[in-house]
C-alpha cells in the first residue's frame, strides 16, 4: 500500500449502537496514517477502551460527541478530519483486507473521483437478499446512484466544497451528496471489491415493505435531482459552445 494515500475514516454511530466493535478488526487493514474518528450522539460508551485494548489502532482512534443525525455527525467528524481522503463507514459496515487494499488502488487511479464498494449483505444466502445486491449493483453502476452503505471516499476538498452532507435531508443525505457531486462534473467510481452490511432491518421490518420503501423514497429524491443534473450538463454544453471559436 502507498503511504501517500491518507484516509480519515468518519464512522457515525447512534448513541445505543454496538455494532462497531465488531468492525474494529477490520480497521487494521487501512495504512499507519489512517484515522478513525468514531462521532456519536452520545457520550464515549463504557467498553470503548476495553474494546481497544491491544489493538494496533488504538492510538489512533477517537470518539466524538455531536448531535443527532448521521449527516451532522459524518459533517462534525469531516470538520475534524486531518487527512486529504474521506472515508464514510457505516458502523455495521465490514470491510475485509483485499477491499482495503483495493480502495488505496481505486484512489490512486482516480483521486479526483467519488469511489464506492459493490455491496453484500451478511445474509447472503437468502435469495431475496441476492435480488436486492443486483438491485444496488444496477442502481450504482447503470443509474450511478451508490449510498452510503457502500462506503463513500473522496477527497476532503471535494466534499467541502459540494457542502458536506445535508442536515436538513429527512432521508438520503448520503444520496444527495452522491447527486451534487455528478452535478459538480464529478466522476463515480467503483474499487472493484465488496463491503459486507447487516440485513437486520429486513429481518425486523420485513423484506417487502423495507424494499419497497426504498425504492419509493429513493424515486422521490432521484427525479429532481436528475433534472437538475440535464439542468446542469445543458448550461455546460451552451458555455462551452458560446465559448469555442465560431467556425
Amino acid at each position: 500500500m502507498n503511504p501517500a494515500v491518507e484516509i480519515s475514516v468518519v464512522i457515525p454511530v447512534l448513541q445505543g449502537d454496538d455494532s462497531w466493535q465488531e468492525l474494529l478488526p477490520d480497521l487494521s487493514a487501512f495504512p499507519e496514517s489512517t484515522e478513525f474518528l468514531f462521532v456519536s450522539n452520545g457520550p464515549q460508551p463504557a467498553g470503548w477502551e476495553e474494546s481497544l485494548q491491544g489493538s494496533s489502532v488504538r492510538p489512533r482512534c477517537s470518539w466524538q460527541q455531536s448531535a443527532i443525525g448521521r449527516a451532522v455527525q459524518m459533517n462534525q467528524g469531516a470538520a475534524l478530519a486531518r487527512q486529504p481522503f474521506l472515508l464514510f463507514l457505516h458502523a455495521d459496515s465490514r470491510l475485509p483486507l483485499e477491499s482495503v487494499a483495493q480502495l488505496i488502488k481505486s484512489l490512486q487511479a482516480a483521486p479526483g473521483a467519488v469511489h464506492y464498494f459493490n455491496l453484500q449483505f451478511q445474509e447472503q444466502s437468502f435469495f431475496l437478499m441476492q435480488l436486492n445486491r443486483w438491485g444496488v449493483w444496477f442502481r450504482s453502476h447503470c443509474l450511478g446512484m451508490p449510498f452510503g452503505d457502500q462506503g463513500l471516499c473522496l477527497q476532503r476538498d471535494s466534499f467541502f466544497a459540494l457542502g458536506g452532507f445535508d442536515e436538513s435531508a429527512p432521508y438520503g443525505e448520503d444520496h444527495l451528496l452522491v447527486w451534487k457531486a455528478r452535478q459538480q462534473g464529478i466522476r463515480l467510481h467503483c474499487t472493484g471489491a465488496d463491503i459486507t452490511t447487516s440485513a437486520r432491518k429486513y429481518r425486523e421490518r420485513g423484506w417487502l415493505k423495507v424494499t419497497l420503501t426504498h425504492l419509493w423514497l429513493t424515486a422521490c429524491q432521484a427525479m429532481p435531482q436528475f433534472f437538475l443534473l440535464i439542468k446542469e450538463r445543458f448550461r455546460s454544453w451552451f458555455h462551452r459552445r458560446a465559448q469555442s471559436p465560431s467556425s
